[in-house]
């Protein structure tokens, strides 16, 4: 009976421990990034080849840390956010992950990797008005439609460790708080938002309100500008996480709600 006492015990500690694993982003290049808790691991437009160190590149396609990842989002196909050469290498050496994008991102890495399993990669197509939600790698990911003048590009919402992650890929400057308002996002603000950086300038601020959150990542920065990125949304808010080089790996330090 003891013995069966101290092993539950030990098992409720384990659960313990893994429920308290913290929640972490990973900076890539540009505007990719890896959201993490313990080893599962989640890249938004974080494989392309922009801006991206070749010792980097070399991990990206082989599947090593931080790349061993789950799920691949990809916003749309503009090469600061997608690499199908990347992508398809490492899911070639990665069997476990899952790519999620527009028809023509999917298109593409399969040019690149024939031989893939096309189950592993999911084309999502949402409407203006009518999201869509995808199940993968264990998260149900809510996927919105925001168009810009270039491909179709789309914004992703899913929750890793209790908190909701958002980001919209590239926006339409004229239309951010209309699209904002469309997608929801204003009333059901997510835990932290993945901004481009230029919207916290002058011209643009004003849109913020429009897609509150309680921790904004600027994004969209070149490596020599990732200071000046941090600036600008400081300008605006204090709730802002800020990077200063590739691969640098830091704690989302918010409670679940």
């Amino acid at each position: 009976m003891r013995f069966l006492v101290t092993l539950l015990c030990i098992l409720g500690l384990g659960v313990a421990a893994l429920a308290a694993e913290p929640v972490k982003m990973t900076f890539i290049a540009g505007s990719g990034y890896i959201v993490s808790q313990g080893d599962f691991k989640v890249a938004i437009d974080g494989l392309t080849s922009l801006e991206t160190p070749e010792a980097t590149r070399a991990l990206m396609a082989a599947a090593q840390p931080p790349f061993d990842i789950d799920l691949i989002l990809v916003t749309h196909s503009d090469s600061d956010h997608f690499d199908a050469s990347l992508i398809a290498s490492n899911m070639t050496a990665n069997l476990q992950a899952v790519l999620i994008g527009p028809a023509n991102v999917a298109r593409a890495v399969l040019a690149q990797a024939p031989t893939l399993d096309p189950a592993r990669l999911i084309v999502v197509h949402p409407g203006l008005y009518s999201p869509q939600t995808v199940e993968a790698a264990g998260l149900s990911i809510d996927v919105f439609s925001f168009p810009y003048p270039g491909p179709e590009n789309v914004g992703y919402r899913f929750r890793v460790g209790g908190l909701t992650f958002a980001d919209p890929g590239d926006l339409n400057f004229d239309t951010i708080a209309s699209d904002f308002a469309r997608t929801g996002w204003a009333e059901t603000s997510p835990d932290v938002l993945i901004l481009p950086y230029f919207l916290f300038n002058a011209e643009y601020r004003t849109a913020i309100p429009a897609c509150p959150a309680r921790l904004y990542v600027p994004t969209h920065a070149q490596l020599g500008s990732l200071a000046l990125a941090c600036e600008t949304a400081q300008g605006v808010t204090d709730r802002v996480l800020c990077f200063s080089r590739s691969l640098e790996e830091q704690a989302v330090s918010l409670t679940p709600r």
